[in-house]
């Protein structure tokens, strides 16, 4: 007979993964990190695929300062299971910890850029473009970690070094600033931010909303809020907390400015003008101030009040292509095409924006640089295929040099990337009018919708095809909605002719006659 103790052990079944990874969890909540670390390390030999069991390994091995396999269980956990966002973060985190910042960029770039909320992702990063000496990335990185938590002093107080080093005192003292009223917060209300943060996380937008209702009214903590609920989706919320702000310090420039962002984001681009003016005054230097106010200027239709902000950002922007079309719509708008040139022609060298190459075809048409601007929408066609408005502008402009024939396959190409647009079905009619194509042409006509031109259109190519009845009804229908337009009178006129209507067909003539003399 077999010893009983035999017979327990043989009983018993040897353990899985799963149950050694709900283990070692257990001891890591505990952070009991060399209690886990075995059990993982188990795990692992059991599924050497685990991917969890591999990240949680790395992560103890990370916690206990054993660089070396941590970086080779989070290696293996990138991958076994990509993007695998957390295992870059501590590869980055690891590259820090051995002075290697180029190694860390490249690891926390895309987490950063995954607009995910994992760890401090874009402070680290930060951390890491600020040791490679790239200050504009770094403090880019260092703002986006600020929207994330805005409570945190110690973030404003980084942007202010980097802001510091880079020569801009104003905003380093802004930014200064902040970081000391922040700390001045009361412990109560950090946390209440902090718990805040936390519950919108988890989407409990309700509660969050209950408990950010108990902070106290200062201005800075007042926006940290706002930017929270701004952040989590909840506009109405933020903007009241922006407005309260404001009331409570006219010269906070994050409260003139957050409020004036948060009412360009309602739709409220006319009303946002006002606190983003004033908060351009209290802070000239910043970039973000000067470039919403000339986009809300621009969606407000004030041209003109747009180019100065806009020429201050894009001097301290020039590469900027989005900066550069705001401008440059600014001064086309205004009539000024030939201050648009030099700012398109600059920023047409960008291959990431097509808005620069097809405000330039736009331009170089104002000072009638017809061959120009045609080759600047060719341009466009080629680095953008995708695009159906680069095809439209390259149809447009041939269309303006009369060559209808080869307007005709980019007319094509915009209506396969964007079926039924109304320009590209009308011009596409056009070109088979010209080329003697009536029946091809009448189908587009009639997609081009209820417009003058596609009446015209449709009109001329069924008098072509003799069918009279049909391009009366299309005329007299036209003429119900436009009767102060010469042309149509006119078209009608020969069709009443032909149909051997005289006295219809000369009073039409006398109408047309008389629009043309006005």
């Amino acid at each position: 007979m077999l010893p009983a103790l035999f017979l327990v052990f043989a009983l018993q079944s040897p353990p899985r993964a799963a149950d050694l990874l709900r283990e070692a969890e257990a001891s890591i909540q505990a952070e009991q990190f060399s209690t886990a670390e075995p059990l993982l390390q188990r795990a692992v030999r059991l599924a050497p695929s685990n991917a969890a069991a591999l990240y949680r390994l790395g992560y103890t091995e990370y916690r206990l300062r054993k660089l070396a396999p941590a970086r080779a269980h989070f290696q293996a956990v990138v991958r076994l299971a990509p993007p695998a966002l957390n295992a870059r973060y501590f590869l980055g985190r690891i590259a820090m910890l051995e002075n290697n910042a180029k190694e860390a960029a490249a690891w926390l770039e895309p987490v950063a850029a995954s607009g995910e909320s994992i760890y401090d992702a874009d402070s680290q990063l930060a951390a890491a473009y600020a040791a490679l000496g790239a200050a504009p990335k770094a403090i880019a990185a260092l703002q986006r970690a600020i929207a994330r938590a805005p409570w945190d002093g110690a973030l404003y107080y980084r942007l202010g070094q980097l802001r510091q080093k880079a020569g801009d005192a104003e905003l380093a003292k802004e930014a200064f600033d902040t970081a000391t009223r922040l700390n001045a917060a009361s412990r109560e209300d950090v946390e209440t931010l902090m718990r805040t943060a936390a519950l919108l996380g988890e989407g409990k937008p309700r509660e969050a909303l209950a408990l950010g209702a108990n902070i106290q009214e200062r201005p800075d903590t007042l926006v940290a809020l706002g930017v929270l609920y701004g952040n989590a989706a909840l506009p109405a919320e933020a903007l009241r907390l922006f407005e309260r702000a404001e009331a409570l310090d006219q010269t906070s420039f994050q409260a003139r400015f957050n409020h004036g962002l948060a009412l360009l984001r309602a739709g409220r681009a006319s009303d946002a003008l006002a606190p983003l003016t004033a908060a351009l005054e209290l802070l000239p230097q910043s970039q973000e101030a000067a470039m919403t106010l000339g986009l809300a200027a621009v969606m407000c239709r004030r041209y003109e009040g747009a180019i100065a902000p806009l020429e201050m950002a894009r001097q301290r922007d020039p590469a900027n292509p989005k900066l550069a079309a705001l401008l440059a719509t600014a001064y086309l708008r205004t009539g000024d095409a030939k201050s648009a040139l030099p700012v398109l022609k600059q920023a047409s060298e960008s291959t990431s924006d097509p808005a620069p190459l097809l405000l330039l075809v736009e331009a170089l048409n104002a000072t009638e640089a017809t061959t120009e601007a045609l080759d600047a929408a060719r341009l466009a066609q080629r680095r953008f295929p995708a695009i159906p408005q680069t095809h439209m502008a390259a149809a447009q402009q041939l269309v303006r040099l009369g060559r209808y024939q080869e307007a005709r396959p980019a007319f094509e190409q915009t209506l396969k990337l964007s079926p039924g647009q109304p320009e590209a079905e009308l011009g596409l009619a056009d070109a088979l009018q010209k080329a003697g194509q009536h029946q091809a042409a009448l189908a587009h006509y009639r997609a081009a919708g209820a417009q003058l031109a596609a009446s015209l259109g449709l009109a001329r190519s069924l008098i072509a095809l003799r069918q009279l009845d049909e391009a009366r009804a299309v005329l007299e229908a036209e003429l119900g909605r436009n009767r102060q337009d010469a042309a149509l009178h006119q078209e009608l006129s020969r069709v009443y002719a032909r149909l051997g209507l005289g006295d219809l067909a000369a009073e039409q003539t006398r109408l047309a006659e008389q629009l043309r003399a006005r």
